[in-house]
Parts: structure tokens; sequence; C-alpha cells
């Protein structure tokens, strides 16, 4: 099968709930990442930035088409860069994060976003900067934007080690909507655990299960009405999980795994090789080793995944 069957979708901004879009970019996969925009009576919540200047100013455009209320508040689902590079770009909003992504974030300012373009050579990192966030939390932070039909209510909630260590979600439980950041990557984009936890990704996707809301909105894909996106992820998840402890229990080195692994119906997936960082944090977790990847660590395993990239798609 070839991916293109599993459906496309285009880059546009949906009304998911009055008031509240979801803005989502085709194809979805390295560093082109979804958004979320709420609507009140005076001002505008964004949910994540874009990676570069381009994808934000058309954003922007997109925004400015339904309203011309300032930006209030940015918050960021977690750290990485490509939902973190144009904050800047959202002023004069105050970002808000959870204390682990601004800590991160913070790691990313002596960084040149070059850097990674030595990985993905057709990135685009024009206008992208690490920007501290304003505003940091622990647990949970409930924001309250007044609307013409009331009072809206904007949940925050960190879910510990996941996706990363920094991971929150936003619920609006009156719209029964939530922007999940990286916490799902919706089919066909796969998901990747290098940076966070299996078993804390699992019970994320759990926990939104949990919320029964009627419209998730994923961090990478397309939009998902219902549960089936996250049953798809936590499946995939529990796949690539089940199968490294086989081999690891065999003896079998990471790599001797990774090529031992028959991924099935997740063969044509996007991104496929996130099988590499998938099956190299399941082993860290099996011999006990902690979440953080050092830098150096980081840009070795994701330049093996490229290679594996190139490796299989002939």
């Amino acid at each position: 099968m070839d991916p293109k069957d599993l459906g496309e979708w285009n880059t546009e901004l949906l009304n998911i709930a009055p008031g509240v879009y979801a803005y989502i970019q085709a194809k979805g996969g390295w560093f082109i990442n979804n958004a979320g925009v709420i609507v009140g009576e005076n001002d505008v919540i964004v949910v994540d930035s874009l990676a570069n200047s381009k994808r934000t100013e058309t954003f922007i455009r997109e925004i400015r088409k339904t309203t011309s209320n300032p930006f209030s508040y940015l918050i960021n689902t977690h750290h990485h860069v490509d939902h973190t590079w144009t904050n800047h770009m959202f002023f004069p909003a105050k970002t808000i994060c959870h204390t682990r992504c601004r800590e991160e974030t913070l790691k990313e300012i002596d960084i040149n976003p070059y850097l990674y373009t030595q990985i993905f050579p057709s990135l685009d990192v024009e206008g992208a900067r690490a920007t501290p966030q304003d505003i940091s939390f622990e647990k949970e932070v409930i924001l309250h934007q007044r609307t013409r039909e009331g009072i809206r209510e904007i949940r925050l909630v960190y879910v510990g080690p996941a996706h990363t260590v920094s991971d929150v979600f936003v619920h609006l439980p009156q719209e029964k909507v939530v922007f999940c950041g990286d916490l799902l990557f919706a089919e066909p984009c796969t998901p990747f655990a290098l940076m966070g936890s299996f078993p804390g990704y699992i019970r994320a996707i759990d926990l939104l299960i949990e919320l029964r809301a009627d419209v998730y909105v994923p961090g990478h894909g397309p939009l998902s009405r219902g549960r089936r996106a996250l049953e798809k992820a936590k499946e995939y998840l529990s796949f690539v999980r089940r199968e490294a402890w086989k081999r690891f229990e065999e003896g079998m080195s990471v790599e001797e795994a990774i090529r031992e692994i028959e991924l099935g119906e997740y063969e044509n997936w996007s991104e496929r090789e996130r099988i590499v960082g998938n099956v190299e944090r399941a082993y860290r977790e099996l011999r006990g080793e902690p979440v953080e990847i050092p830098l150096p660590e980081l840009l070795e395993i994701l330049a093996r995944m490229m290679s594996y990239r190139k490796e299989v798609s002939g």
C-alpha cells in the first residue's frame, strides 16, 4: 500500500467549534506541525507556533481572516522546536508552558537552528529562534476566556514524560475539543517516543480517550473526530514496546532489533524511520536509563534514523 492511500489532507484553518479552530498542515512530517486558535470576545489564544517564519506568516494570515483581536496567550504543548521556534511572531502574547518545557527551551537558545539542517537538509529555519516562555506551571492551569456567550474554560494539563518530558494537552470541556500536541500523531503519521516514555505515552493516550472529546487535534496528521486515531497510536506504541521487549530478552542489540522487527500494517505510515528512535527509547527504558538524552547522542540517533529512511526508501 502506498502512503497516499491512507488519505491526504490540505493545509487549512478548520472551524471545529464556535470560536475554536484547528490549523492543520498537509503531510504532517518532520517539522510540519498543527496548531490551534481559540477566539474570545476581545482576544485570541494560540496553541503552538510553527517551525519557520514563512509557515507562521501563512498561519497568521489565516487567523486574520477570522478575527482582528490581539493575541493574548500562546500555549506551547511541549518544547520541540517545530512547536516553539516562532513564538516571538505572536507578540504581544504571553507564552505559557510546563516548567520542563521552559527549561528545555532555555537550552535551545545557544543552539543555532541551522544545526538541524545537517540532518534534515530540506528544513527551512528562516526566522526560527528559541524564545523562553513567560509563564510556566507544574500540574494544571485553567484559563478563563470571555466570549460573547459567557466564559470559556481552557484547561492546560501536564501528563508527565510521554512524547517528551514536557507534554501538556489543552482541553476545552464545553466545546469537547482537545489540542493534543504530539501526544497524538494521527494516522498515517508515526508516533515518536525517543525523548519521552513508552508507559507514560500510553497512559497519556488513555487519559485523552477518557475525556470523551468530539474532536482531538493531533500535533501532526489529519484532524481526528472521535477516539479512533488515539487508539491506533496506542496500538503502534504497544506494538513497538512489545516487539522491542522480546528482542531485548533474547539479547539482541538495538540495531539487530530494528532490522528484525517487521512493521506490518505500520510499514507504510509516514516517517517509518521513527522505529529507530522508538526502539532506542524502549531499550533505554529496559536498561533503566533516564529519559534525558544529551544533545550529541540525540543528533547521532536522528542521523541513524535518516540513514534508515534512505535505506528503506530505496
